[in-house]
């Protein structure tokens, strides 16, 4: 039995995400701040037949980050498979955010993602190799302005960040890889969106298209990097009202 740990996912594209997973036979770690719609993922799946664990976590806070590692190791037994699917995106945003405020979105973003991938290796080493999923975003392709820059530079550097990691493939046997979607249909989302103008949604640097990504499909994808074995240090990209592709490590940024 894989051993999974999925983070943020009390809701949304992260409970998607450990919905599918442990339909697919994954034991599953489901580790989020929130407590109450960690809890609900857990009793939702255990309902269901299926195996998980909760443990309320702040990503950003190393030494939780230690314990949800050692949770899926004592109660299932190891661990196999990590996504790093937590980020937020607090207004009011840099320059005019106050450096504690912005700070945060870094650390819970990027350094969360990276103390995940780090405490994740010696375990998954236990296993003989394991598969890392980071969910980026379309927010950090491209060079077009975007109101969150903070927001956006996390999850550039997260994709900068998987596509280092390549060569753990050949040296520990663990496949990092990356998933950026566009527009995703979340109740977030749609909350924001509800609260937009058409002025104001056309003004977005990414405006949302009509059919917007749906949080299963990323969990399809996170299930493709798990299974295929040829994918290390692969970056999905996700347009808007586009099909997915995994870009070439060779691709030049023009």
């Amino acid at each position: 039995m894989q051993v999974a740990l999925v983070t943020g996912a009390g809701r949304g594209i992260g409970q998607a995400i450990a919905r599918r997973l442990a339909h697919e036979g994954a034991a599953v770690v489901v580790a989020d701040i929130d407590p109450q719609a960690g809890a609900q993922t857990v009793g939702q799946l255990q309902a269901e037949g299926c195996q998980a664990a909760f443990i309320r976590t702040d990503v950003a806070v190393e030494a939780q980050v230690r314990a949800m590692i050692a949770l899926a190791e004592k109660r299932f037994g190891g661990l196999d498979i990590l996504v790093n699917n937590t980020g937020i995106a607090p207004g009011p945003y840099f320059p005019a955010a106050k450096p504690a405020h912005w700070s945060r979105t870094l650390s819970v973003n990027l350094r969360g993602t990276m103390l995940g991938i780090q405490f994740a290796i010696p375990a998954m080493r236990k296993r003989g190799g394991g598969v890392i999923v980071n969910i980026a975003s379309m927010a950090g392709v491209g060079y077009r302005p975007y109101d969150a820059p903070e927001y956006a530079a996390s999850k550039a550097a997260i994709i900068r960040l998987t596509s280092s990691l390549g060569h753990l493939k050949e040296q520990l046997g663990i496949r990092v890889n990356c998933i950026c979607p566009g527009w995703v249909e979340t109740a977030a989302v749609q909350q924001s969106l509800a609260r937009m103008s058409a002025a104001e949604r056309a003004a977005q640097p990414f405006p949302p298209p009509a059919i917007l990504i749906q949080p299963d499909q990323i969990a399809e994808a996170v299930l493709l990097f798990a299974r295929d074995e040829t994918l290390a240090g692969r970056v999905m990209i996700w347009p808007d009202g586009q099909p997915w592709q995994i870009i070439s490590p060779d691709a030049q940024t023009g």
